[in-house]
């Protein structure tokens, strides 16, 4: 089940763009902050990064998707 906090860790991404710097924001692990994120990915079906062995970042769908997350969580 998907819940407004893994919204907000997605568009904390997007503005902070490491996922160490969100755990920091959130005061909980990065491991934490993975968990959420392949949780938004599997509520959706579709990947919303690209990962490599150093780096993770918002692919075209997760772009789009974070705006979308930002006006969901306006509206809560």
């Amino acid at each position: 089940m998907l819940d407004l906090n893994e919204l907000q860790q997605l568009v904390d991404f997007a503005d902070l763009g490491t996922l160490s710097k969100v755990a920091e924001k959130g005061h909980i692990s990065t491991p934490s902050i993975t968990r959420s994120m392949k949780n938004v990915e599997e509520h959706f079906g579709v990947p919303l990064f690209t990962r490599s062995k150093n780096r993770i970042e918002l692919n075209v769908f997760g772009r789009d998707f974070e705006g979308d997350a930002v006006n969901i969580h306006d509206i809560d």
